[in-house]
């Protein structure tokens, strides 16, 4: 999930969630493991918007997609970036198609080359924090079965 949502509290300069709520549980793999198989995260930005995540290993048939929907249209993301208009609020829109040129070992190089103090990091510390924050509540609300809320005047998970 914290790669997924890197991804777009970047491009979005999204916040820590005001809330976070995940359900879940293993459906499939019952060998001990304690990471559900199956799982929906629900996120309450303070942008105004609901992040919605769902994760199911036991099939593949949707592959790995991310889409964003907003009143102006929808940004899908996978092999291929793209956007469709939502004609209803915006009639004259055309749709977009865009490729990710990144090769599959920027990710590592960029890490490395940040280290070495080459360059700067595609995630920086703030949006790691961000991240890591909202992943944290996905996993306290699975174990403790309730929705999470951030504090953000004493910045703890309650």
């Amino acid at each position: 999930m914290c790669h997924q949502f890197a991804f777009w509290y970047k491009v979005m300069n999204l916040q820590i969630p005001k809330q976070v709520t995940m359900t879940g549980g293993l459906y499939l793999w019952k060998d001990g493991r304690e990471v559900p198989d199956t799982m929906n995260v629900s996120a309450v930005q303070p942008e105004e918007m609901l992040v919605s995540w769902d994760s199911g290993f036991g099939n593949n048939a949707l592959g790995a997609t991310e889409d964003v929907l907003g009143t102006d249209g929808t940004i899908s993301r996978g092999q291929q970036i793209r956007y469709a208009p939502q004609k209803v609020n915006r009639p004259t829109g055309s749709d977009l198609l865009g490729e990710a040129r990144t090769k599959p070992q920027a990710h590592m190089q960029n890490f490395l080359d940040s280290v070495r103090g080459v360059d700067k990091p595609n995630c920086p510390f703030d949006l790691g924090f961000k991240v890591s924050i909202a992943c944290r509540m996905a996993v306290e609300s699975y174990r403790q079965g309730r929705t999470m809320v951030w504090d953000s005047v004493k910045e703890e998970i309650v």
